[in-house]
């Protein structure tokens, strides 16, 4: 297959063919693997725990007790004159966890009719939820405070870098992977956000 060129502007020249066959390529011959997990049999919590193991959910409850008791150390706090905090521990952190994934399961417009109406209270009262969530922590950078060139996201780094070794661990990719990205959108100071004009979500971190 060819092309006609155009002659140059004030020539006699006649029209040149221009080639647009491509050359031939030969891949190395890649086998056609689908993903497959390693566990298989595994029952629901099981399966949850493999990407949050016991080792990760000690340091959200380690992690959350810290940063709880810097701010008792250092008011102002209320929280004395309003209500007793108990260290948590990671049984009560995977019940936390487990309360987070029944409200994506069933969405409410308001968070406290999970316990008028689903009656989420025998596994963890509303007050004691409220101050897991207040105080929820990963790293607490009053107790180990983070250089000035660590990443923007080091607050969660140690907890991600294990999630993602379990992901390694658990699961054999296919031989066909596609790698995506996307903005999480946000508008508040931040170095580390970036601009994209014409785009849904024009302001944002980009993973």
């Amino acid at each position: 297959m060819a092309v006609i060129a155009p002659a140059s502007e004030c020539t006699d020249e006649p029209p040149t063919l221009i080639s647009t066959e491509l050359p031939q390529f030969e891949a190395n011959y890649v086998q056609n693997r689908p993903g497959a997990s390693r566990h298989t049999s595994l029952p629901e919590i099981g399966f949850f725990k493999l990407f949050f193991s016991d080792s990760v959910v000690r340091i959200l409850s380690k992690e959350t007790n810290s940063y709880v008791e810097f701010h008792l150390q250092n008011p102002p706090l209320s929280l004395h004159e309003t209500r007793y905090w108990t260290p948590t521990t990671p049984a009560e952190i995977y019940v936390y966890l487990g309360i987070h994934l029944y409200f994506g399961l069933y969405p409410l417009p308001v968070r406290n009719d999970y316990w008028k109406l689903h009656k989420l209270g025998q596994f963890m009262g509303l007050k004691r939820f409220q101050q897991i969530h207040r105080f929820f922590s990963l790293n607490d950078e009053n107790t180990v405070p983070q250089p000035p060139s660590a990443p923007w996201f080091h607050r969660i780094q140690r907890v991600s870098d294990l999630i993602r070794a379990a992901c390694r661990n658990v699961y054999y990719p296919s031989s066909h992977i596609a790698i995506d990205e996307a903005i999480v959108a946000f508008k508040g100071r931040s170095k580390d956000t970036v601009k994209l004009k014409n785009k849904p979500i024009d302001t944002g971190y980009k993973i």
